[in-house]
């Protein structure tokens, strides 16, 4: 697979992860303000599953292809925690079959913590590709030329 769509991968999901950021902080926020302006889907169980869906398959592939190159786990650590911080936020009321939820405050924070994991993640993978594709990563070093 080539760099340029490895990297893809990450940027798409960088992109949608700082959009989920936004929607998350959005609905917790000013969803009452979305509805006004016709927006209320927004704030939808059907719009939350899909950028939850996106997330894990965007991350998971994206995730895949950096460890392989940069060999390193620690992007890893913020996409679990952010996918933990999603989930514990969402899934409390899909648990219950509550698919019509309020989100409280706390629900939001961890939303918008969550989102912002992801971010974190896919810019973290990228960076962690750039120096190993220069030979400048510790493995790179150590391997004999």
């Amino acid at each position: 697979m080539a760099v340029k769509e490895r990297n893809f991968w990450d940027k798409l999901g960088a992109c949608a992860s700082a959009v989920c950021a936004v929607h998350c902080l959005l609905t917790g926020v000013a969803l009452g303000l979305l509805s006004t302006l016709g927006l209320g889907f927004f704030g939808s169980p059907t719009v939350d599953g899909l950028f939850i869906g996106v997330a894990i398959v965007v991350g998971g592939i994206a995730l895949y292809h950096g460890k392989r190159r940069h060999h390193s786990y620690v992007p890893a650590f913020f996409y679990v925690g952010g996918l933990l911080a999603i989930l514990a936020s969402h899934g409390r009321h899909y648990l219950e079959g509550d698919l019509a939820h309020k989100h409280s405050a706390f629900d939001t924070v961890l939303s918008v913590t969550g989102g912002l994991c992801f971010v974190l993640f896919h810019v973290m993978n990228l960076r962690m590709q750039k120096v190993h594709e220069h030979g400048e990563c510790a493995c790179c070093q150590t391997k004999p030329r």
